[in-house]
């Protein structure tokens, strides 16, 4: 089975771990700054830290649509759409063209040519209202061309203004090379997006969740309340924080911490404040994080931090850090450990 999954742009190199570690892997098909394709022994439904997962049905390179149109025409992809359509039933389907992930029109002919191959597999007819299968003719800049399938209309779940989505904050977490007795801690954590993906990952000794709005600590405690929380509940535990005066936590304590700080574009920080603030949270963190502890921290591309421990003696380093895009917008993942 052949698959292609879909992830923030710069995490290319940690996916390519994941999927080795969790899938039965024949091979990579092919790859980009935010897209891989893969050969999977067994069947795959979803991966945490993949935006999307879908069904492979035929891949190439191509100079331009048409091209594109004539290589899927070309290609046996029969058994690819009859195993990821549902069996014995005739289901009608829309396909849909992409150009650099842009909405692109159609060339008549050959779409006429594409449908009519593809009725003839799943018995089904085109129906752009009320589809069963979605197909998307993907063309990239790169030049490669794909057809994915995606079953039925696609419903995102609606996050509030700057929540981290789960499969973001899953892979932030995995670079934090989670471990079963791990004491976390998140003191920026706003809806709390880190803290609750770290719980249901599984094993942890505590979570530790802090922002320093009571509005929002008091939102995780209602969120707490929730019947699929409770028997994590009492291993969380959501306090009023200042990520720059943590005092209630002892030296070595915390194992890890996994924090989106603020970028000062919504927060009305300007760069002196930006300087303190995080300074501040270093020296905090230098101190909390154990010997072997691990902090991972996605920030805004404007703020330096390699250029706040080259000017201070903070006793951490940054052992990993590559460029990402969070909605849009430019940022830096770091992974930092003590010196």
């Amino acid at each position: 089975m052949e698959y292609l999954g879909t992830f923030p742009a710069g995490f290319t190199e940690l996916v390519k771990r994941l999927i080795e570690r969790d899938t039965s892997l024949q091979k990579f098909l092919f790859y980009d700054e935010s897209v891989i394709a893969l050969r999977s022994e067994r069947p795959l439904t979803r991966l945490p830290y993949l935006k999307n997962l879908y069904p492979l049905i035929a891949w190439g390179r191509a100079k331009d649509l048409q091209s594109a149109y004539q290589l899927v025409l070309h290609t046996s992809f029969q058994k690819a759409l009859t195993f990821s359509a549902e069996p014995n039933s005739r289901q009608n389907f829309v396909i849909r063209l992409f150009i650099e992930g842009k909405p692109a029109p159609i060339i008549r002919e050959l779409h006429e040519k594409l449908e009519k191959a593809i009725m003839e597999v799943l018995g089904g007819r085109p129906n752009s209202e009320r589809p069963d299968l979605e197909l998307q003719l993907h063309l990239r800049k790169n030049q490669q061309c794909y057809l994915i399938v995606q079953k039925g209309k696609r419903s995102e779940e609606e996050l509030p203004a700057g929540t981290l989505p789960p499969y973001l904050c899953r892979l932030l977490l995995e670079l934090s090379n989670p471990q079963r007795d791990d004491i976390f801690l998140d003191p920026f954590m706003g809806s709390a997006a880190l803290p609750l993906e770290r719980a249901r990952m599984g094993p942890y000794q505590m979570i530790f969740a802090g922002d320093i709005k009571t509005e929002k600590v008091e939102a995780l405690k209602t969120i707490l309340k929730q019947k699929q929380w409770e028997k994590r509940r009492k291993t969380i535990f959501p306090k009023v924080l200042d990520a720059t005066q943590l005092e209630r936590f002892k030296d070595d304590f915390i194992t890890r911490i996994v924090s989106d700080p603020p970028w000062g574009l919504y927060e009305g920080l300007d760069m002196q404040a930006i300087l303190e603030l995080y300074s501040n949270f270093l020296r905090e963190a230098a101190r909390l994080l154990s010997k072997n502890g691990r902090m991972v921290l996605l920030v805004g591309s404007g703020v330096p931090l390699p250029e706040i421990f080259s000017n201070s003696d903070i006793p951490l380093k940054i052992i990993e850090q590559f460029p990402v895009l969070v909605s849009g917008q430019k940022a830096l993942v770091y992974v930092i450990i003590p010196e």
